[in-house]
């Protein structure tokens, strides 16, 4: 399964916080320094309560991203530039035995992405329960990456099971026999009164000092969790989770993935459209018609597009009270059965008394189930896309009432936006005579499933009404009727007679009946004989739905077509084609790693390791505990436990041939030739030992990689230069045939922009990714200003959703994109004077010059640094 930019963000975020630690080898420091550089404010590192070693730091993904789809990548990542280890041990603790048991199933699967992404790094993977790992054998250890899934209480002492990873087993006792005599963990090793180590499954993971991996890591921050946690020794912990604490011992963000990019990526569904009403049989006539008018929609997207869908609604009851009369699961099933006339095979219930979705497969077009009756078990642990609606008997008064059956109706079926736009979105009913203080509620709740809470308000809107259910419980209606609910009884008797001929009232269930073509005149005699706003709103969606349209459907499609920003891009023409400018083609010239320079100097590939703090070993009073927090001491131990004895110069080139990423443009033969010369001339040459190599082959790997980068870099910039030269044989132009329209409906950013000064041009409400003060800020301001400025957007860096110009590298995005009065166009790109000499921005420059000279003055590009704004100016 492919990474979704976002996701493949946070992955290069952790890989790039790790190689600082190795760089520093510290934390601590790295935490600080990696947030500086990449995001211009360092950020302070909090350490865990009885962790202050390993690096400790946390992934914040919203509900419905993918946190465990990332978590499964992460172990890789951590393998690779943390531990640089090509087998570990990771322990993924998880909050419940219900997600435990689908955490061990998905990584079983051979098939499924969690298990993909694993075998894709480390090639052979174990996946084991606490109980299947109390008798691990060390060739399991020596031969793959094993994969422990526990809840985290399995590994209290106070805890029955969990006591059982402290005592000694039998089974385990070759793992500590005999020890490795120089591994700095012997220290931390818990053992008998006589000095013998235990052989315990908490000293075997304290041995292999494992990967942690905490999914919803707010459930798992107690004192007694980080104590549980140090008892292992781990080489890292990586926090999952929506909601990252910020209490005592704050969560060390790492990465922060916000709604807008789940959005802008087709992950969840969004708005979420929320109806109140105090009466539960007209709120769920309500739910009913909406999720029937989604299957009817359904059905038109899957002739369209061949995917099959069947709109589910949770109905969520209240709990049954002695002695008090409630709308629980039986009350609720009942009325469903004999008011609404629901087939019985469609309805389920799912609580602890019942599980009729036992070993049924939702998504199965064989399946009849379209609505699931709950109280609280659909809180943990349940996933299905097709479920839309969520209709709530209890009242929504608190985010804890509804944050986790929320979460249950957010995702997008196959995360592919819907030709049928009410299907991109999901929709809440409430039990409330107050709109406001459930709006709140679900507001919290978001915020809960990891929504900053400025994105939230674009995100909940108050749902239009329907014509309400027109099923069994009314009288049929032909196709040109329509029924709807009123919440005061209209005086028909004021109604025009030709109107009134074609209305019925049913007072014992609050319907209207329109039998007919509805008229203008009829609606506006409807409207003036009922004397609620919601009714009259009711009166108008009867209208629309005779007309054939809905209010959600019927804008102005000039107005969109006026309101579209298409940027025109760097084109390439490939005889009567034009197709935008990428990095494909400038490969394309083709370049030889065989013909390039295969010598590590030693400013490049250090003969001696750089040193550190080996092997340091200090007395943590906390717990009166002896621990090892140096990363060097954790690659000497790593380096001990694998089987790195027997190499030939062969299987190094081998293993470097398999581990070095973006192969892309390399043939293996380029490759293995360039690294065959490469090795040789360190063997010969630099009379490095095979055994050094070997032992420091991460590190020559890291050396390799960069010396391919520069001399990637270089044949690219060349043949960057060649395209453009005149003699090129393919044009390089700026044609509206070729171009980035910004998507009204999607803006991919990270963080907000939060400052007290209102922009009024920008494309979107909210603007991403820019400080509150700065040049940046300052020239934003500058152009949102600027009196030749229509319109213009904060550039998303690195997203899909962005306007892009190719370099020798990749893309480059600049920071502002400008629509102007006189229909030109403007990119502007704000450099600091400390970057403005540098190679690759003087290629920027070069790149920017080219597309606005090819655009026939349709097109201007701007490159800033000191403020320089009038140069703006000079260009308007």
């Amino acid at each position: 399964m492919q990474l979704k930019h976002y996701q493949q963000t946070a992955l290069d975020a952790l890989g790039g916080y790790f190689q600082t630690c190795v760089q520093v080898n510290s934390p601590n420091v790295a935490f600080y320094r990696y947030t500086l550089e990449r995001y211009g404010t360092g950020v302070p590192y909090t350490e865990a309560p009885g962790l202050p070693g390993p690096p400790y730091v946390c992934l914040r993904i919203p509900t419905g991203g993918g946190k465990t789809l990332v978590a499964s990548h992460a172990v890789g990542v951590a393998a690779r530039e943390l531990l640089q280890a090509d087998q570990v041990v990771a322990l993924w603790l998880v909050p419940s035995n219900i997600i435990c048991d689908q955490t061990i199933q998905a990584l079983k699967a051979q098939r499924h992405p969690y298990r993909q992404a694993l075998e894709a790094v480390f090639g052979a993977v174990t996946v084991l329960s606490v109980g299947e790992a109390l008798a691990v054998q060390p060739a399991t250890l020596a031969t793959s990456t094993v994969v422990i899934v526990s809840t985290i209480q399995a590994f209290r002492v106070d805890d029955t099971e969990g006591r059982k990873v402290y005592e000694a087993a039998g089974a385990l006792m070759s793992h500590l026999t005999p020890l490795p005599a120089a591994s700095a963990t012997l220290a931390m090793l818990e053992k008998r009164k006589d000095g013998s180590v235990i052989p315990s499954l908490a000293n075997v993971l304290c041995l292999h000092q494992p990967i942690v991996i905490v999914d919803e890591a707010h459930n798992a921050r107690t004192p007694l969790s980080f104590e549980t946690l140090s008892r292992f020794n781990p080489a890292c912990v990586l926090e999952f989770t929506a909601t990252p604490s910020d209490k005592d011992s704050p969560s060390n963000v790492l990465h922060s993935v916000s709604a807008a990019e789940l959005h802008a990526e087709d992950m969840v569904k969004l708005p979420i459209r929320l109806e109140t009403s105090p009466e539960w049989k007209s709120l769920l006539a309500d739910a009913i018609a909406q999720r029937d008018m989604l299957e009817q929609l359904a059905g038109t997207e899957q002739s369209q597009t061949g995917e099959y869908l069947r709109p589910i609604m949770l109905l969520q009851a209240e709990k049954t009270y002695k002695g008090k009369e409630t709308v629980n699961v039986d009350v609720l099933r009942d009325c469903l059965l004999q008011d609404f006339r629901i087939p019985e095979a469609q309805i389920a219930r799912a609580t602890g008394d019942y599980a009729e979705l036992e070993n049924i497969d939702l998504t199965d077009p064989a399946c009849a189930i379209r609505y699931i009756i709950t109280v609280q078990q659909l809180r943990e642990g349940w996933d299905c896309p097709f479920a839309y609606v969520l209709c709530s008997m209890a009242e929504m008064v608190s985010s804890t009432a509804v944050e986790q059956i929320l979460g249950r109706i957010m995702r997008l079926p196959q995360v592919r936006r819907k030709q049928q736009d009410e299907l991109n979105k999901a929709y809440a009913f409430a039990a409330s005579n107050n709109f406001s203080i459930v709006a709140k509620a679900l507001t919290d709740a978001l915020i809960q499933n990891g929504f900053e809470r400025h994105e939230v308000a674009a995100y909940i809107e108050k749902a239009p009404k329907l014509p309400q259910f027109t099923g069994p419980l009314f009288e049929a209606l032909a196709a040109d009727a329509a029924s709807f609910v009123v919440h005061a009884e209209p005086a028909l008797n004021r109604l025009p007679a030709q109107t009134a001929a074609k209305v019925t009232y049913d007072p014992n269930t609050h319907t209207v009946i329109f039998k007919g073509l509805m008229q203008e005149h009829d609606r506006e005699a409807l409207k003036q004989v009922c004397t609620t706003a919601s009714d009259q709103d009711a009166v108008e969606q009867a209208y629309h739905s005779l007309q054939g349209k809905s209010l959600a459907t019927d804008v102005d499609i000039s107005a969109q077509r006026d309101n579209l920003f298409s940027v025109p891009l760097l084109a390439i023409q490939q005889g009567s084609l034009f197709e935008p400018l990428e990095q494909t083609h400038i490969m394309s010239l083709g370049w030889q790693l065989s013909h390039c320079d295969p010598v590590l100097s030693e400013a490049e590939f250090p003969s001696v390791r750089p040193t550190g703090q080996v092997g340091e070993v200090t007395f943590d009073a906390a717990d009166g505990r002896i621990r090892s927090y140096s990363l060097d001491a954790l690659h000497q131990q790593m380096t001990l436990l694998a089987a790195d004895h027997g190499w030939t110069e062969a299987m190094l080139v081998t293993w470097l041939d398999r581990t070095l990423p973006n192969r892309a443009d390399i043939t293996q033969p380029e490759a293995r030739a360039f690294l065959v010369a490469l090795v040789c001339h360190l063997l010969d040459a630099r009379s490095l030992t095979l055994d050094q190599l070997v032992h420091d082959k991460y590190r020559l790997r890291t050396a390799i990689i960069e010396k391919i980068a520069r001399h990637r870099e270089t044949a690219y910039r060349v043949n960057l230069n060649r395209l453009f030269a005149l003699e090129a044989t393919a044009p390089i132009t700026v044609t509206p045939e070729v171009a980035f329209v910004f998507d009204s409906e999607r803006y991919h950013y990270t963080r907000p922009y939060t400052g007290a000064y209102r922009f009024r041009k920008h494309y979107y409400d909210i603007v991403g990714n820019l400080g509150a003060e700065g040049e940046e800020f300052e020239c934003a301001v500058h152009l949102d200003t600027h009196l030749k400025v229509a319109k213009w957007v904060r550039n998303p860096e690195r997203e899909p959703n962005a306007f892009w110009l190719p370099t020798s590298t990749g893309r480059f995005y600049p920071d502002f994109v400008c629509q102007l009065t006189d229909g030109r166009l403007l990119v502007v790109e704000y450099k600091g004077k400390h970057l403005w000499d540098k190679p690759s921005e003087r290629e920027k420059r070069l790149v920017g010059e080219v597309w606005e000279q090819q655009s026939n003055g349709t097109c201007v590009f701007v490159m800033l640094t000191e403020r320089q704004f009038g140069e703006i100016d000079a260009k308007l």
